[in-house]
């Protein structure tokens, strides 16, 4: 788990990321259920497929956009729940943004973004959903070639972008350029492009 504060003016928030094998066998239902047991200075809980999660820093940054398209008054989404997932998906359509990145039967490992007022706070509902779905995974979104090659092909990142930022091989390396490649989409969605 890491916490790590986005902020919008003078207000500041806390942002909680894990990866979360789901070990117990949580299907969609039981997850958005699970999601909806909100106290009241938590803002915001979403689970998403973490297949497609290139880092933490990909999440904080939905995190951060997240909260700017709340407080700012530009949300595309009805709550800052479903905004996280628009903004990590990189997608303006809250359907794309489902079928792309959320949660479905049969996920091995789940990515959790919390978003509240008080640290103990979210770091207390991430403890409570990693003790009902599963085990923390430690370090989250590990990269290999393969899922960063999957990444890739789903953000419409070339490799000729990577080697741009990098002429390393190294799948560390490439993880931290391609994080840069979907950040910068993670943003443009802001901009409605």
């Amino acid at each position: 788990m890491i916490l790590e504060t986005v902020e919008y003016e003078d207000e500041i928030f806390w942002a909680g990321i894990a990866e979360i094998g789901n070990t117990s066998n949580m299907g969609k239902d039981a997850l958005i259920n699970l999601a909806s047991e909100r106290e009241d200075d938590i803002h915001a809980i979403q689970f998403l497929d973490s297949s497609l999660i290139v880092s933490i820093g990909h999440l904080l940054s939905a995190a951060q956009n997240a909260v700017n398209a709340w407080k700012g008054g530009y949300m595309l989404t009805r709550g800052l729940d479903a905004e996280v997932l628009v903004y990590a998906s990189a997608q303006r359509q809250i359907g794309r943004a489902i079928e792309n990145l959320g949660i479905h039967a049969g996920l091995q490992s789940i990515a959790l973004v919390v978003i509240g007022g008080e640290k103990k706070a979210v770091r207390d509902v991430i403890t409570k959903m990693v003790n009902k779905v599963g085990k923390e995974i430690k370090p989250a979104f590990v990269p290999d070639r393969e899922r960063l090659e999957r990444i890739m092909h789903h953000f419409g990142v070339n490799e000729k972008e990577i080697k741009a930022l990098t002429d390393s091989d190294e799948v560390e390396i490439w993880a931290k350029a391609l994080l840069k490649c979907v950040v910068s989409r993670v943003s443009i969605v802001a901009l409605g492009a």
